[in-house]
């Protein structure tokens, strides 16, 4: 394997001004540059990149911190990331810290010990404001994705999770539903509540009955919607709903398997709307298009990486936030 001693003594000339080429730095003749690139070309030299990143003190690596790699719900924004870093000198490290906020600081910790130049965080758990909190003092370059931190002087694109429940509330009431029920996503996590509040804004503003037994708690999951769903059946209610308004598609998702089990039509006989336009596709059930609300998750992954790499070249004093409003999608199932 060739050094960086090879290519000088090939293209007759010092380490140092070899040196210089490799960091793109100034102080080397256009024919000097030439002949040291040329023997790099003709050794198939590599610089070293911890060692070039030492001397430029940049990595020219980014880091991604998720809380999942894996759910087909985060791919549009992962491409999105990937299709804009593509465009500069950057390379990505993607990370799952499976919505756990200590496996989050241990990763800032990691990225910002001069492996990366900055990083993109996404995730919504209110566990995580503490650490977002701690953030704003940090001088690493940075953006917050989904985690709504209105006030802070840090890098944050979200989504108003509150206005596109109101979105969904008041179309629901405009097909004649007066008695809406909402099945939640997971209250630790701040979409989630934003959600359960834009929907009691929506029905207080319409005039229309809200008690807490309206509203049942479940998670951000299909086996989570199923129980919750099953547990509220059991129970018995007064009155069958209108409608239901899940928290999220997984959770309706899992609603409509435990309200088909009971012969419970949809829509004829209740109407069902989620949260996310996330295709659900169960085993063994005909593919059906849900009534939800989209967020333009591709978008938001090239804004967040268009955010950092100015961030990282710029260092602007003054922080940049960028909100996103969901878009009904009017499916099959209302």
């Amino acid at each position: 394997m060739a050094s960086i001693y090879d290519v000088a003594k090939l293209a007759g000339v010092s380490k140092t001004l070899v040196s210089r080429v490799i960091n793109d730095q100034k102080g080397v003749s256009e024919k000097s540059r030439k002949k040291i690139l040329d023997a790099m070309d003709e050794l198939d030299y590599r610089p070293n990149a911890i060692a070039r990143s030492l001397v430029l003190q940049k990595t020219n690596i980014i880091g991604v911190i998720m809380d999942s790699l894996c759910q087909a719900y985060y791919f549009d924004f992962i491409k999105g990331i990937e299709q804009e870093i593509e465009k500069s000198s950057y390379e990505v490290l993607f990370c799952s810290a499976r919505d756990d906020v200590e496996a989050k600081k241990k990763y800032v910790d990691f990225f910002s010990q001069g492996r990366t130049d900055g990083f993109i965080m996404y995730g919504s758990n209110v566990r995580d404001h503490k650490l977002i909190e701690e953030l704003e003092h940090s001088r690493m370059p940075m953006v917050i994705v989904e985690n709504d931190v209105d006030g802070l002087n840090i890098n944050n694109i979200c989504v108003d999770n509150r206005y596109g429940s109101e979105v969904m509330i008041e179309y629901l009431i405009q097909q004649g539903c007066k008695n809406i029920y909402h099945v939640t996503g997971d209250l630790a996590v701040k979409a989630a509540i934003d959600r359960m509040e834009g929907y009691r804004a929506a029905l207080k503003k319409h005039g229309v009955e809200c008690r807490e037994d309206m509203i049942i708690q479940a998670d951000f999951t299909v086996e989570g919607g199923c129980q919750a769903m099953r547990n509220a059946l059991e129970k018995g209610m007064e009155k069958l709903p209108d409608a239901i308004y899940f928290g999220s598609d997984a959770t309706a998702a899992g609603g409509m398997i435990a309200l088909e089990e009971k012969g419970i039509r949809i829509p004829e006989d209740i109407k069902v709307a989620g949260f996310d336009n996330d295709f659900i596709v169960l085993p063994d059930r005909k593919p059906r298009r849900l009534t939800t609300l989209a967020q333009p998750m591709f978008e938001m992954g090239v804004n967040a990486a268009r955010l950092l790499l100015d961030d990282i070249k710029d260092n602007p004093e003054k922080k940049k936030r960028i909100i996103y409003y969901p878009e009904l999608v009017i499916g099959e199932t209302t």
